[in-house]
């Protein structure tokens, strides 16, 4: 079998020299380095290697200016270096918006070297085998909503009405009843992915939302597989009837949405479970789910302890729901979405209708191929909790976290969804729930946000 070709992109002459050496050394064959960015992408069209390790903080042309170029010129898989800053976690959101296949948290330590070297050779050889055309295209991350009531703003301004997805006209945001949520006393907090509870972001707690009379199902929401978007979701006029919105955007004119028959919600809590490839993946579906979605949503996404707050920021400024991220105590409520922290196990405690989000650090270290969270761990709490009515959603990832969890919400009479093969950048983790018989449907990523509207 023949060596997996890389092209190492640094700044540092010393990192470039020892990740090509560490490589080398496993198996890999090495074809070039670049140290700034235009060199990367001329050498990356130039010798079009299988994949490519590109640092984020690079002269001339930065990581995310590369993926840009990259991405519309000789689309190639790409593993992102990232620091563990709070702005270089924000960063490598971006960059996988942007086409990035996966990162890798820099090492901060010698001591580290050896285990971010194997994380690097491991994700390296599944970001290879992605075909250029599960690659998300620029400008797939970086369409924003206008925010809703009570949500904070996007830190620049949403882009024109013919390059966003969604063309709101509704005054107001979310509809609700103020105060649904109770008042609580604050809550132990800490610097988020800290080690210890993470911290509350103040803006991002909405006021309780209401199940609408009709449900609103976009088929599909208006996104490709890759994740770019190709046309608008429908909007709300300010009366409260729905209307398509218009627009051309990169697929001509917009499908009409699916008005569901007037019921009760049959589910209270959707967990979705992701890994490789998943940041990605999500910013396809939460932005999809219309405002009025009466089921809470949890995510459990495996990220490095630093990296899941970014990853709930980068979603709320996408997104018709709040995004938070979830920490002790939180209450599972309709309407909202909160983000697994990395670093602790999350589980459910209370009965439907109160409850609550309980965090536990752990008392070791997480065992090889573990994780923490891990979807299992997730979705057996909610099953054990919720009973039939939470939904188990597994997207693309290596390995085989969320299978037993999917198996568990399906003895328990819930309804499950697996991301299809063709969708996902790596099938491993659906591919055991459906193995397993633990996936109701399977569908491609485009599809998956209708699936859930339409089981919920």
């Amino acid at each position: 079998m023949a060596a997996i070709r890389v092209l190492v992109v640094d700044d540092s002459a010393l990192m470039r020299r020892l990740f090509s050496r560490l490589l080398e050394s496993r198996g890999f064959e090495v074809i070039g380095t670049a140290a700034d960015g235009e060199e990367a992408v001329a050498r990356i069209c130039t010798l079009k290697p299988d994949v490519v390790t590109l640092d984020l903080e690079m002269p001339v042309l930065d990581g995310l200016g590369v993926l840009r170029r990259v991405m519309r010129e000789c689309p190639v898989p790409v593993v992102m270096l990232s620091s563990r800053t709070t702005a270089g976690a924000r960063a490598t959101m971006q960059a996988l918006s942007l086409g990035a296949v996966d990162f890798v948290a820099k090492p901060s330590s010698r001591d580290q070297l050896e285990a971010v070297v194997g994380e690097l050779v491991e994700k390296l050889r599944a970001a290879a085998s992605v075909a250029a055309g599960k690659l998300a295209r620029p400008g797939a991350g970086e369409v924003l909503h206008p925010p809703a009531a009570g949500k904070a703003g996007p830190e620049r301004p949403y882009l024109p009405e013919k390059r966003r997805p969604d063309a709101r006209t509704a005054p107001g945001g979310p509809s609700g009843r103020p105060g649904a949520y109770g008042k609580r006393g604050a809550s132990p907090a800490a610097p988020a992915d800290s080690g210890t509870l993470p911290e509350r972001r103040a803006g991002t707690s909405p006021s309780g939302v209401q199940p609408a009379r009709e449900k609103i199902l976009f088929p599909p929401p208006g996104f490709l597989p890759s994740g770019a978007f190709s046309g608008a979701a429908a909007g709300v006029t300010g009366a409260g009837r729905t209307e398509a919105a218009r627009g051309t955007v990169a697929g001509g004119s917009l499908p009409r949405p699916v008005l569901l028959p007037k019921r009760s919600p049959r589910v209270d809590l959707v967990v979705v479970g992701s890994s490789t490839g998943g940041p990605a993946a999500l910013q396809v579906i939460i932005p999809a789910l219309p405002e009025d979605f009466p089921a809470a949503v949890v995510l459990v996404q495996h990220l490095p302890v630093g990296f899941s707050g970014p990853l709930a920021e980068h979603l709320n400024r996408r997104s018709r729901l709040p995004v938070k991220h979830a920490e002790e105590g939180d209450p599972v409520v309709p309407g909202r979405v909160l983000v697994a922290p990395a670093g602790f196990d999350l589980t459910f405690r209370g009965h439907p209708g109160r409850v609550t989000v309980h965090l536990d650090a752990g008392s070791g270290p997480v065992p090889p191929g573990g994780f923490r969270p891990s979807v299992d761990g997730v979705m057996l709490s909610a099953a054990e909790v919720f009973g039939a009515r939470v939904m188990g959603v597994l997207l693309t990832g290596m390995g085989r976290d969320g299978a037993r969890g999917m198996a568990a919400i399906r003895e328990k009479g819930g309804p499950t969804i697996a991301q299809d093969e063709a969708t996902c950048v790596v099938f491993g983790m659906p591919k055991a729930a459906i193995d397993l018989g633990a996936a109701l449907k399977v569908v491609p990523l485009d599809e998956v946000a209708g699936e859930m509207v339409r089981l919920v």
